[in-house]
């Protein structure tokens, strides 16, 4: 596959994963990292076929709620409900956090994460 048919095909799954105002955002804060994020992290890791997307969403929204990356959290968690995962399981996901990576952790998340389902964060 060519580089630019790697990178549209990254871009455009980053499109639906995330929605086209957070890859402008990328790409209005670092062009190079908007790159590297839609044909590295979506094109080579997000297209591998053993995991569909709501899994690595779910994965996603763990990870960074573990590390405590709350903008990325918020990204993750509006592609996780336009990935198919409920309100119900995108808490739940939050709140498995606690038992593995601590309280303070989860609290944080779910902060972010009600923000997100309050502001109605799921599929447009």
């Amino acid at each position: 596959m060519a580089e630019d048919e790697r990178l549209e095909r990254g871009r455009e799954l980053a499109r639906h994963y995330m929605g086209d105002e957070t890859i402008a955002r990328w790409r209005a804060i670092s062009p190079d990292l908007e790159e590297l994020t839609s044909a590295f992290g979506f094109a080579d890791v997000w297209s591998r076929p053993a995991l569909g997307m709501r899994d690595r969403a779910m994965i996603a929204v763990a990870i960074t709620a573990t590390l405590r990356a709350h903008p990325q959290l918020a990204w993750h968690a509006r592609g996780a409900l336009r990935a198919g995962l409920s309100p119900d399981e995108l808490r739940e996901t939050v709140i498995t956090v606690a038992g593995l990576a601590g309280f303070p952790a989860a609290w944080s998340a779910m902060e972010i994460v009600e923000d997100v389902l309050a502001e109605g964060g799921g599929p447009a």
